[in-house]
């Protein structure tokens, strides 16, 4: 029998009987394999292994980073202290601003129009304001994970949430 042939003999041996063996039937010593040495180009070559990257988050939110797919208010992205979501005024919400990113919590300043803004959620805030005769509707509201907010006819979620990210999901009722 050639060298590799025996090798390869062996070695599946070894594999089989301690892959079949449990505590009732396993040898108290292990077994032993005797093997010729190869020469190093009859060494196979190791399997390749495929590699899968996780996003900087490990999450991946529908949208990305791209804050105008939420004008619809139907969207799923990663948000920064400073961005602004600009929502269409149908849903009585002019824009959305992330005014401050915790490890566990968000906090989202509102603006939107006179009397038509509502919100229902933690730390809920809105005062209206008349300026030279524009008035406008301003709050704020606090968004974790596992908890939802409500703003008019949008809930609000926070999938996930780190120091200096998060991701958001608007959601139209």
């Amino acid at each position: 029998m050639p060298t590799l042939a025996r090798f390869t003999a062996a070695a599946l041996l070894a594999v089989l009987a301690a892959a079949c063996a449990d505590s009732r039937t396993a040898p108290s010593t292990p077994l032993s394999v005797a093997t010729d040495p190869l020469p190093s180009t009859d060494t196979p070559s190791p399997m390749p292994t495929a590699s899968v990257r996780p996003s900087s988050t490990g999450h991946r939110p529908a949208d990305g980073s791209s804050l105008a797919s939420c004008k619809d208010a139907d969207c799923e992205v990663e948000v920064r202290a400073g961005d602004r979501l600009r929502i269409d005024k149908r849903f009585g919400v002019q824009r959305l601003t992330i005014s401050a990113l915790d490890p566990d919590e968000v906090t989202i300043a509102l603006l939107g129009f006179t009397g038509g803004l509502r919100a229902e959620g933690a730390n809920v805030s809105i005062s209206s304001s008349c300026v030279n005769g524009r008035c406008r509707d301003e709050g704020k509201l606090s968004l974790a994970p596992g908890r939802s907010a409500r703003i008019n006819n949008l809930r609000l979620e926070l999938p996930y949430v780190s120091g200096d990210h998060a991701i958001l999901r608007l959601t139209p009722r």
